[in-house]
């Protein structure tokens, strides 16, 4: 089974990991907008080499931010048939009734990579900032009891994408370890047998929230109630250059 890292903290010392969770969700904020603006192969790669230079601040391996790319990629190869098929004025081929658009698969790339970035951008934000910290650094970013709660429910989502493949992992190892073969059963079989997977792990991992929620109870946590936190958040100079260098960059891609 593939290993999916997003939504996972990968702690290592670099300069990335080290800036101000605000200026972390600063910058994700902007890069959605100019991933969004983005409108010609131009300004596309200008997004990508902006991307690129951030991923290896990270000092994160970039087969990592690959796998997570990869992990999506028959939604690209949708992305792009479909366009194929249904956009475009000039034919490539014609197959029957099918007819093939060059320009149509030019544009299906294009989306399919804008949604590229889309993914490397949540990967960078996962991989270099803890949930913990998302959710001090939009408390005082934003400083609203809603917007912590926003926080809040976004954090136990991102923990719950590795919780719930974890559980995944564990049972289908077990069922192997008993002599399960996913490859030599008919495709029915195999829906019928992820089932007996897929179920059991989302009940362990109701389960494991229960136990967390019984515990936040216990030690009196309420959303939106003030309390201290260990996270002491310091804005610095070179938060103040990567949000600025951010800014210039999208600015450029808008003039571009």
């Amino acid at each position: 089974m593939k290993k999916l890292w997003l939504g996972r903290y990968i702690p290592t010392s670099s300069s990335y990991h080290n800036l101000d969770p605000r200026a972390k969700i600063i910058i994700m904020f902007l890069n959605v907008l100019m991933i969004i603006m983005i409108s010609s192969w131009t300004q596309l790669l200008i997004g990508f080499l902006f991307m690129i230079c951030f991923l290896l601040m990270s000092n994160i391996p970039l087969k990592f931010y690959l796998k997570q790319a990869m992990f999506l990629k028959y939604m690209y190869l949708f992305f792009i048939i479909f366009f194929t098929l249904t956009e475009g004025n000039r034919l490539l081929f014609e197959f029957g009734f099918i007819k093939f658009f060059s320009d149509g698969f030019i544009q299906g790339l294009f989306y399919s990579s804008k949604m590229i970035l889309f993914v490397l951008m949540g990967a960078l934000l996962t991989f270099t900032t803890a949930p913990n910290e998302l959710v001090a650094g939009a408390r005082r970013l934003f400083n609203s009891v809603a917007a912590e709660k926003f926080a809040f429910m976004t954090s136990l989502a991102i923990r719950l994408i590795p919780m719930i493949l974890d559980e995944v992992k564990v049972i289908y190892s077990a069922q192997q370890s008993r002599g399960l073969d996913f490859s030599e059963l008919p495709f029915m079989e195999k829906l019928n047998k992820l089932m007996s997977i897929i179920i059991p792990a989302i009940a362990n991992t109701i389960k494991r929230l229960t136990m967390m929620m019984d515990v936040m109870d216990c030690r009196g946590y309420i959303v939106g109630e003030h309390r201290t936190s260990i996270y002491q958040l310091t804005w610095k100079n070179k938060d103040t250059v990567m949000v600025s260098l951010t800014c210039i960059v999208l600015a450029g891609i808008v003039l571009v």
